[in-house]
């Protein structure tokens, strides 16, 4: 049993860069802290899921053989994710039931800044509401209600207005809807619901994030509308996200529904290829990453449309190449990511789309690698793209070159247009089911 994990914690780290690299270390086990100690369990902090998978795959047993070499005994290892601060410190203890100051701003990340948010036609608008929230707080649009699902941006364009608004001076406050639940169950424990309201109700504007949880609470839904209306009233800004539009927030009532859709709703929709291109380049400029450009392209297909998932795996590239400074390749980038990046499903090789769309057009494989633009074989050979993108593992390039070479643009050209062909065309959509039924045929 480990009586004193502060004691022994530096001496498992030292037992740790005894067996293994000084980079292992530096990316993997310097950020490690211990959350707790169980008996002869041991749950130790990671930064990140990512951390945490990689940790539990390939370092568990080794982690666990350094603490069982210093306790002499053996010991049982997990790892969890870091959790955000108690938001228990909002009212300073003994209080007045007055207004109290503000709780530092502990769920804020300073990198969720306008200049590092990525505009595409996903979140135009609702990049746009936000900017002009800045500009005229309390008026243009009052509430803004920005929705989407997880990991598109809300959040980043929530604290982004609230940077760009404090550094004017502003009273504003950043705070997820279980931030806001905890300290109204707090003021109303130790009596200091009137120091709560004064607090929320006298801020320049108000940013609410994670709408959705309020669902759990009858009583914070009605401090909530009150909260609004009086905000509203004083011509105060008040900004919400959620991960559902407010019609499909479950539990909520008509009148709450009704004060978010006073001002103008706003919807993120996943990111398209060239906006995850750029999420890529701008965070692997901050985090001083250099990617080729193949290894970008390959990132922004693969991985999950999800911005914070692009980012995070951009990090974990960072942490494990930290002082590498010529650009990663692609087999780099795909060797790493082994295991964490989750890759599309296939059935097919390239090979037998090719012979499928060959087979059904009746034409020379030759032909698609041409450099005819002849409708006869343009639409074959966007068909075989088309396919690839749908049925393989292949990086935009890789499908370029099994079709004479073509770079990445054209197949994501050729992918779209047959998406559209097969929506509004009969012709179209029967070929890519006859095709699509051959290649199942050859499994």
């Amino acid at each position: 049993m480990i009586q004193d994990i502060n004691t022994i914690w530096p001496k498992v780290l030292d037992e740790l860069r005894k067996r293994v690299t000084e980079q292992q270390f530096n990316t993997w086990f310097r950020h490690l802290e211990p959350e707790g100690v169980f008996g002869k369990k041991v749950e130790l902090r990671v930064p990140s899921p990512i951390y945490k998978e990689w940790l539990a795959r390939r370092y568990k047993t080794l982690v666990e053989e350094a603490f069982s070499s210093v306790s002499n005994g053996p010991v049982s290892v997990s790892f969890t994710q870091g959790l955000p601060p108690s938001s228990s410190t909002f009212y300073e203890p003994g209080s007045a039931a007055g207004a109290s100051p503000l709780a530092p701003q502990t769920y804020l990340n300073r990198k969720y800044t306008f200049d590092n948010f990525i505009v595409g036609q996903c979140n135009r608008l609702a990049h746009a509401a936000a900017l002009s929230v800045v500009s005229s707080p309390g008026y243009t649009y009052n509430p803004l209600f920005i929705y989407g699902g997880p990991g598109l941006g809300k959040s980043h364009l929530l604290q982004a207005i609230y940077f760009a608004v404090a550094a004017k001076g502003s009273k504003a406050l950043y705070i997820p809807c279980s931030g806001f639940i905890s300290h109204f169950i707090l003021a109303l424990r130790n009596q200091q619901l009137e120091g709560l309201r004064k607090t929320y109700r006298e801020l320049d504007i108000l940013l609410l994030d994670d709408v959705q949880q309020i669902s759990r609470s009858s009583s914070t839904r009605e401090e909530l509308f009150h909260t609004i209306n009086a905000l509203f009233n004083k011509q105060r800004q008040i900004v919400l996200a959620a991960d559902t539009s407010p019609d499909a927030l479950p539990g909520v009532e008509e009148r709450l529904i009704s004060r978010f859709k006073w001002g103008l709703v706003a919807k993120l929709e996943p990111a398209d290829l060239e906006t995850n291109v750029a999420i890529i380049e701008r965070t692997a400029i901050l985090l001083n990453l250099s990617l080729s450009r193949e290894a970008v392209l390959f990132l922004a297909e693969s991985a999950p449309n999800n911005l914070k998932e692009l980012e995070r795996v951009t990090s974990f590239l960072s942490s494990t190449y930290a002082g590498y400074r010529l650009p990663l390749t692609l087999s780099q980038v795909k060797q790493t990511l082994t295991g964490i990046l989750p890759l599309k499903s296939h059935a097919f090789h390239m090979e037998d789309i090719l012979r499928a769309v060959t087979a059904f057009f009746r034409i020379p494989q030759a032909q698609l690698q041409s450099k005819s633009r002849a409708r006869s074989v343009s639409l074959p050979r966007q068909v075989a793209m088309y396919l690839a993108r749908h049925f393989t593992t292949l990086s935009l390039e890789e499908i370029g070159g099994y079709l004479g070479g073509r770079n990445h643009s054209t197949v994501v050209h050729a992918e779209r247009r047959i998406k559209t062909l097969k929506a509004k065309s009969p012709d179209v959509y029967n070929i890519i089911n006859q095709i699509e039924a051959s290649l199942q045929g050859r499994c």
